[in-house]
């Protein structure tokens, strides 16, 4: 994932000869301040370095902060020109016990537009030290294109990941929070930082706005790219899927499965005719309704509707009408359905994966083939705390939206034995200066906040009391509950702040936990895929294990053996709800983590074998099935190389491979030879 910048859009070699390192001495930068709780010194025996120890850090008060920082900035920016070189160079030292997670991102201004080029992420082991290099690329100086509220868009184009060439603002050298593994603190050296390499010959066609608009084809691809495998005709994609079928008809099934993907090779529990948990050997497991040990290999995502953003980008597109549609009727047929759902479901057994994960369409859910598992009320618009991604728990309508799930869409789950359980939501924020801050501002009439109030008036005798504590100059209570602005210090607030949050959120998940067992008792609970841990911290997980069956965790972290909830005092098991790697190649922009599907397919399956030798994780689900959009998949403009099959519905071979070879092994990996037991 840290590999070298694949230039699949750059058609013009570059010619020149390689220019000299530029060194980027101690006294041409300057260390920027970011949090307190790091250390950043430069290093005075050396021409160019910095040291840095990282410590679990706020961003803001009350706030953890994900990536603790160390920052410097050039004396004289307008001394720089980025476009003279190609990348940045360093060499890395992990002076820790511990593996540190290295993220390095270079920024960039012009005025008020910032950019910043695309980051690069290692993973540091103990006492190693290595050579590293960001490629980045510039903004041409004959470039006439403006790509606005864009991720990624082609490398010379006025966009991200591109540089201003004469703007450099900073650069970052982050870790991941210490305390999101256990650890208490990181210490890195980092020396010989400099720019290098001869810079790329951008498109020529970016000094041409008529020849560049449109710049994606009806497949969706982008036009002024090649690579192998892009599609011209849309017989092209008919053809592929006649060859798919034939490959996939010659796959035998998975050995020692049984009908829900158990592993009829071990041993057998206790059968209740419903998915539940249970430690094994010291490790946590899911057990089939069979009784059979089982590892939930997931896929999540599986939708069939366009997913791209095209307001104001009209010009962008060659065709306006679904792209994603009309590449699934080349290959299925002006109606879909069912030859989609059949081939989804066809190819998934193939490579390996036994469970539907979040957001696959409810109809493969329907067809009896595979488990899945549920995402309840993702974007639930009702009982939402303004200003946040939480809601109210204290909200009737909450649990009322709750009941609705079961009782509408999913109503067919409830007593159907491949369904494994369900997440309710996605992705909340947990933090309590967050959460009790915007509760303090929310409308008089949120129910949430009426707790609040009560709370207050508990432990406060008097206004002038609160006003005290607060730092605030609220009237009465009356005037704190109609209060839609902040009146108070933060800081002096933030004990009351936690205190409500805690109280918001053991009752949330008291509430999903109820839904899910008065609707669908014999299912389990999987909580609501914290993203990553940190972002609730341990205190908000360990409320969480007192009502959800299993807690979920969204990480693309890529270190997944120890992944863990350190200090959780009661054991749950976990779920890796979202995973993923990204390669570079067809017509994405931008680089990737690693450089083509089949590093990618390498990767996928060293993760896999650190996932499985993590004894509390029950599953681990990929993201996604298929590719996003090259142009982004909503207004902010995500638009990664996900995917086990591209935009036109072909896989990639690599990866599904890969996976089904370590599905083939995964259960004698993780619990060793098979042989009967008693139940």
């Amino acid at each position: 994932m840290w590999k070298v910048f694949s230039l699949f859009l750059l058609p013009v070699a570059v010619l020149a000869a390689p220019r000299p390192e530029w060194l980027w001495r101690n006294e041409m930068f300057h260390i920027v301040p970011v949090y307190r709780e790091c250390s950043v010194r430069k290093l005075p025996d050396c021409k160019s370095g910095i040291e840095a120890v990282y410590r679990s850090s706020e961003s803001r008060p009350g706030v953890i902060a994900q990536l603790p920082t160390a920052s410097i900035a050039p004396v004289s920016p307008e001394k720089i020109d980025l476009a003279r070189y190609a990348e940045l160079r360093a060499e890395v030292e992990n002076l820790s016990d511990r593996p540190v997670m290295l993220v390095v991102r270079i920024h960039s201004e012009r005025g008020r537009d910032r950019h910043t080029a695309e980051q690069l992420d290692l993973i540091l082991q103990p006492h190693e030290k290595r050579s590293i290099s960001v490629p980045y690329t510039t903004i041409a100086p004959y470039n006439k294109i403006r790509l606005e509220k864009v991720m990624r868009g082609p490398a010379g184009a006025d966009c991200n990941p591109n540089l201003h060439p004469r703007g450099l603002r900073q650069v970052d050298f982050l870790t991941y929070n210490p305390a999101l593994f256990g650890d208490r603190e990181y210490h890195l050296r980092i020396t010989g930082i400099r720019f290098a390499g001869t810079p790329p010959v951008y498109a020529s066609v970016l000094a041409e706005p008529e020849r560049f608009y449109p710049f994606i084809d009806r497949f969706g691809q982008y036009i002024h790219g090649n690579w192998p495998g892009k599609v011209r005709e849309e017989a092209e994609i008919a053809r592929r899927g006649e060859s798919e079928r034939a490959a996939l008809r010659a796959l035998l099934p998975m050995r020692e499965r049984n009908r829900f993907g158990g592993w009829t090779g071990g041993p057998v529990r206790r059968a209740t005719g419903f998915f539940r948990v249970e430690k094994v050997d010291g490790r946590w497991s899911l057990i089939d309704p069979e009784g059979r040990l089982f590892f939930a290999f997931s896929m999540n995502s599986i939708r069939y509707n366009n997913t791209y953003y095209q307001k104001n980008r009209r010009n962008w597109f060659t065709h306006t009408d679904s792209y994603v549609l009309r590449n699934l009727q080349a290959k299925y047929g002006q109606e879909i359905f069912p030859a989609a759902l059949d081939m989804t479901l066809d190819r998934l057994s193939a490579w390996g994966f036994n469970t539907l994960g979040g957001w696959a369409d409810p109809r493969l859910c329907r067809r009896g083939r595979l488990a899945y598992t549920p995402v309840l009320l993702d974007n639930l618009r009702i009982a939402r705390i303004p200003g946040i991604k939480f809601y109210d728990p204290f909200d009737p309508a909450f649990a009322a939206a709750l009941d609705d799930a079961f009782r509408t869409e999913w109503a067919f789950s409830v007593n159907d034995p491949y369904c494994i359980g369900y997440f309710v939501q996605n992705e909340l924020s947990f933090q309590p200066a967050d959460v009790g801050r915007q509760l303090a501002v929310a409308p008089p009439q949120q129910p949430g906040k009426g707790e609040f109030r009560r709370l207050l008036e508990r432990k406060y005798a008097s206004i002038d009391a609160l006003n005290r504590a607060w730092k605030s100059d609220f009237r009465n209570f009356d005037d704190f509950l109609a209060a839609r602005k902040v009146r108070f210090d933060l800081r002096s607030a933030l004990p009351d702040l936690c205190v409500i949050t805690d109280l918001m959120v053991e009752h949330y998940y008291k509430v999903c936990r109820d839904g899910v067992r008065r609707n669908a008792p014999n299912h389990l609970y999987l909580g609501s895929r914290f993203m990553p841990i940190l972002s609730a911290d341990c205190r908000i997980a360990g409320i969480a294990a007192r009502y959800c069956d299993v807690i979920s965790i969204n990480s693309y972290l890529l270190r997944y053996r120890d992944l863990a909830l350190p200090e959780l005092k009661i054991d749950r098991p976990l779920f890796l709800s979202e995973f993923s790697l990204r390669a570079d190649g067809n017509g994405f922009f931008g680089r990737q983590q690693v450089r083509n599907q089949s590093e990618r397919a390498s990767e996928l399956e060293r993760l896999f074998g650190e996932i499985l030798s993590n004894p509390r994780l029950i599953g681990a689900a990929w993201y996604c099935y298929q590719d996003q959009t090259v142009t982004g998949r909503d207004s902010k403009g995500e638009c990664y190389p996900f995917g086990f099959v591209d935009i036109t519905d072909t896989p990639y071979e690599e990866m599904t491979a890969a996976s089904r070879k370590v599905s083939e092994t995964m259960y004698a990996v993780r619990y060793g030879k098979g042989k009967e037991n008693d139940r």
